[in-house]
């Protein structure tokens, strides 16, 4: 997909965010655990050993999105490639420790 225009860019970043929670899910859901709020999910993230490491990361994702959903802020490629990194640093992490 070519991200040129701002609905593309707005849905890329969107798409990565949960992207991201989908992993963290697949961790939890090994320990039989299921976080059913972002708020909930967030504050496991920050004081969960094994998940605090990918916390900021997490979170920059999670800016994207809901702003690009709910603030209407605009963003640029260079997000999009922001995010692509954000995300494969939480894949890589929770496939290490799956």
């Amino acid at each position: 997909m070519t991200l040129d225009s701002p609905a593309k860019i707005d849905w890329a970043l969107v798409i990565l965010f949960y992207s991201a929670m989908h992993y963290v899910e697949a961790y939890l859901a090994g320990l039989g655990q299921h976080l059913r709020s972002h708020t909930t999910r967030d504050a496991y993230i920050g004081r969960e050993a094994q998940l605090r490491t990918i916390y900021v990361e997490y979170s920059d994702l999670k800016y994207y999105a809901y702003n690009a959903r709910y603030e209407m802020a605009e963003f640029a490629q260079s997000d999009v490639a922001a995010a692509v990194a954000s995300l494969a640093t939480v894949k890589s992490h929770i496939s290490s420790i799956l």
